[in-house]
């Protein structure tokens, strides 16, 4: 991880992260405080999850082969096809070779950003919903966010039982759009949606 998203991920869970370096190639030393967090009732219920839409093709594009893999993993075990990309080029190439029902885009990568992949299927492939992963899911701009069209924001580090029902969502939306997929959550609930996909 990069030292601005392992930043964010600390700071979302209410930690802090301090450096300490001198100079002469010694090396750096980095201080990862967070809080003790609170047991949780095993009588709790998991939280249900939408079943996928039976055929649902999935594009996961992240330039980290891990991050990508875990994505590909989890979506194709709960039942979704699933195609993927190392860079936002190679999947607009392929949402234009094959058919693609959502894309889920990391939001930073080198050469085509997530929002330049938004941007593009906005414009070219306006039916399918997009949603992105990003370290930064608290800092985003409601209003940018509506701009490039995104149905949902994924904070990391997420949870699994976000991503599915993310997906599912707005696969659902896309479906209920009459004469045009990618229905939009109104402004007012994407600060909400990225806040509570944060914690």
């Amino acid at each position: 991880l990069g030292l601005a998203v392992a930043w964010g991920i600390v700071t979302l869970h209410g930690g802090s992260m301090e450096v300490e370096s001198t100079l002469g190639g010694v090396g750096s030393t980095f201080i990862v405080r967070l809080p003790i967090g609170q047991e949780t009732s095993s009588a709790e219920t998991p939280e249900a999850v939408p079943r996928p839409r039976r055929g649902a093709r999935v594009l996961v594009i992240d330039d980290e082969a891990e991050v990508r893999g875990v994505l590909r993993d989890l979506l194709a075990e709960a039942g979704y096809l699933v195609l993927d990309a190392a860079d936002g080029a190679e999947g607009i190439a392929r949402c234009e070779a094959e058919p693609v029902d959502l894309v889920l885009t990391d939001l930073s990568m080198p050469g085509m950003s997530g929002w330049e992949v938004a941007a593009a299927c906005k414009a070219r492939f306006p039916g399918i919903p997009v949603g992105v992963v990003t370290g930064w899911g608290d800092q985003l701009d409601p209003d940018k966010l509506r701009q490039y069209r995104l149905q949902f924001v994924l904070a990391k580090p997420f949870k699994e039982s976000d991503v599915l029902r993310e997906v599912a969502q707005a696969l659902k939306q896309s479906e209920g759009a009459e004469g045009q997929r990618g229905s939009l959550p109104a402004p007012e609930d994407l600060p909400a949606t990225v806040s509570r996909l944060s914690r």
